[in-house]
C-alpha cells in the first residue's frame, strides 16, 4: 500500500520534505522490538513508554523509511501528528481497508456487565439472522472461530486485523467490549459505532485513572460524535443519569427504577434465572432465561435498547434472550453436597455486590464468599470489596488472586482494614486450599460464591502465569480428583 493511502484521514501537523509519499510500504509497526521491513513507525507518548526515545535505534535498523510521531526527531524524516495513537489507529484501518464500514456496530463501555452484553448481543444477533463478532475480555469469537485477547479491548492492529479477517468470512454485525483504557488510548478510533452503550459507572482501575472524575470522562468518549451515533444509558447508575444529560447524541434510556424508555415489570427471580415483561415504546414481550440476578436483568435491558435501536424485531431479541445459557465464568453454578456453588468474576466491589444481593434471596443456609485482590492494580477497593463481602456474607474467605509482582501478604491486609470484625475472617492464600476447604465445609442449603477470576484460567504470581481455573478446581472437586 502506497504511504499516503496509509496515512489518508490522519491530520499532519506537517513533514520532511524528502519523504516519498507515493513509495509502497509494507507494514506498520509501532513496538521497537518488533519492526516489520519497510513499515511506518508509530511514535508516541505513552502510559509507562515514551517511543520517542527509541526512534533514532528504530531507524537505524534501516527497515523505516519514515516515522510518524508527536515531536520532531533531528536527523530522522519525521511526519509529525498531533495525537500518535489516534494516527496509529486511522493508519491501521487504513492498512485493513476500513472494514469497520461493512459492520453494525455496538460498542460496549461501563465498569460491570459488558462481557455478559456482549454474549446477550452476540445472541440476540445470530437470531436475527446476522453474523455476528464478539469481542472482549472472553476473546473474539466469530464463524464458529475464537481468539485469545490479552485485554479486554484489543490493540489497534489487532482490533482491525481481526474485524477485517472476520469480513472476509462474511460477518455483518459487532459487539465489542470497549474498556475505558482503550478509549484513553483512542485504540479504536475511526470506528463510529451506530450503537454506544453505556451500563454503570462503579470505582475501579483507579491505579491508571488517579480519580473517578477522570474515569468518568474516559468513558464518556465513547458518547461524543467521534465513536458513535447514538447512545443508550443506564439511567438507575449515576453516572449514567449524568451522562443522559451530558451526551450531545440521540439517546435510548433503560432502567428498572427510573423513567426509562425501555424497562422490566413482572419479574421473577430465582436461582433458576429470569422471568419478567420488557416493555419499550410500541410493544412488550416476556421472557425467561437462566442467568441469575437483577443485575443481569439490567443487562438484558440493556442489549435489548441496543438491539431495538438497531432494529432488530422483538421475536428475535427474545429468541437470542432465551437461547443464551451461562456466560463463561459469570454465575457459573455447581451443585455439591447441596449446596450451591457460583464462580463469578466479581472483582469490584460494586460487581461483589450486585452479585451477593442477586444470591442473598435465595439463601436457605449460609453464605460464604471467597475473594482476593489483584496485585499491581487499584488498592482502594480491596477495603470496599471486604466491606461489601462482609454485608452480605456470614462467612468470608480471603484469598490470593493474581498477587502479580506486590507482596500477597501485603494485599491481604488492605483487604483486612475494610472489615469490621477482621477476626471472623478465614485467611487462606492458596487459593486452590481455599476453594477446597471451604467445599469440604459445605452443607446442604449454602450459596458459596467464588468471586474475582471468573473465566480466568491462570493464575499471574510475580511474572509468571500459571494455569489455575476456579472452576476446574470446583469440578475436579466434584469428580474426587486432587
Amino acid at each position: 500500500m502506497k504511504a499516503y493511502s496509509i496515512l489518508d484521514g490522519i491530520e499532519l501537523k506537517g513533514y520532511d520534505s524528502g519523504i516519498n509519499f507515493e513509495a509502497e510500504i509494507d507494514g506498520i509497526s509501532y513496538d521497537s522490538r518488533e519492526i516489520c521491513e519497510n513499515s511506518i513507525f508509530f511514535a508516541y507518548q505513552g502510559a509507562d513508554f515514551d517511543s520517542h526515545t527509541v526512534a533514532a535505534e528504530v531507524y537505524a535498523t534501516g527497515k523505516v523509511p519514515f516515522i510518524v510521531a508527536e515531536k520532531e526527531l533531528k536527523n530522522i524524516p519525521t511526519v509529525l501528528v498531533e495525537d500518535g495513537r489516534k494516527a496509529l489507529a486511522l493508519a491501521c484501518r487504513n492498512w485493513f481497508h476500513k472494514p469497520d464500514e461493512k459492520l453494525e456496530k455496538v460498542g460496549i463501555t461501563g465498569t460491570n456487565g459488558k462481557t455478559t452484553v456482549s454474549y446477550l448481543l452476540e445472541s440476540i444477533f445470530s437470531r436475527a439472522g446476522k453474523k455476528p463478532i464478539r469481542m472482549g475480555t472472553t476473546g473474539c469469537r466469530f464463524c464458529g472461530t475464537t481468539l485469545d485477547s490479552i485485554n479486554t479491548t484489543p490493540s489497534s492492529f489487532e482490533y482491525y486485523q481481526v474485524l477485517a479477517e472476520a469480513v472476509a468470512e462474511g460477518c455483518d454485525s459487532l459487539a465489542v467490549e470497549v474498556s475505558s483504557h482503550s478509549l484513553h488510548q483512542n485504540r479504536l478510533f475511526g470506528t463510529v459505532f451506530d450503537v454506544g452503550l453505556f451500563t454503570n459507572l462503579s470505582g475501579d482501575h483507579l491505579d491508571y485513572h488517579n480519580t473517578m472524575e477522570e474515569y468518568y470522562e474516559a468513558k464518556k468518549r465513547l458518547f461524543t460524535s467521534e465513536y458513535s451515533n447514538v447512545c443508550v444509558v443506564n439511567i438507575d447508575d449515576e453516572f449514567g443519569a449524568r451522562l443522559a444529560g451530558e451526551t450531545e447524541l440521540d439517546k435510548i434510556t433503560y432502567g428498572l427504577y427510573n423513567r426509562s424508555e425501555i424497562t422490566a415489570e413482572k419479574v421473577d427471580l430465582s436461582l433458576d434465572g429470569i422471568g419478567a415483561v420488557i416493555k419499550y415504546p410500541g410493544g412488550e414481550f416476556s421472557f425467561k432465561t437462566t442467568l441469575v440476578g437483577l443485575h443481569n436483568l439490567e443487562n438484558i435491558l440493556s442489549a435489548v435498547a441496543a438491539s431495538l435501536a438497531l432494529g432488530i424485531g422483538d421475536q428475535y431479541i427474545k429468541a437470542g434472550l432465551e437461547e443464551l445459557g451461562n456466560v463463561p465464568g459469570r454465575l457459573e453454578k455447581f451443585e455439591v453436597k447441596g449446596a450451591f456453588v457460583f464462580v463469578d468474576y466479581a472483582h469490584t466491589d460494586d460487581a461483589l455486590s450486585n452479585v451477593l444481593e442477586a444470591l442473598t434471596p435465595f439463601r436457605k443456609n449460609r453464605v460464604i464468599t471467597i475473594f482476593g485482590c489483584g496485585g499491581d492494580r487499584d488498592r482502594t477497593k480491596r477495603a470496599r470489596m471486604a466491606k461489601a463481602a462482609e454485608e452480605f456474607s456470614d462467612e468470608v474467605v480471603v484469598t490470593n488472586d493474581n498477587p502479580r509482582t506486590e507482596n500477597p501478604q501485603q494485599v491481604i491486609e488492605d483487604i483486612l482494614e475494610g472489615f469490621e470484625d477482621a477476626e471472623r475472617v478465614i485467611i487462606c492464600p492458596e487459593r486452590r486450599e481455599a476453594i477446597r476447604s471451604t467445599l469440604d465445609r459445605a452443607e446442604e442449603g449454602d450459596i458459596i460464591l467464588i468471586a474475582g477470576k471468573g473465566h480466568e484460567d491462570y493464575m499471574v504470581i510475580g511474572k509468571e502465569r500459571i494455569h489455575f481455573d476456579d472452576r476446574e478446581e470446583v469440578r475436579k472437586y466434584l469428580e474426587g480428583s486432587e
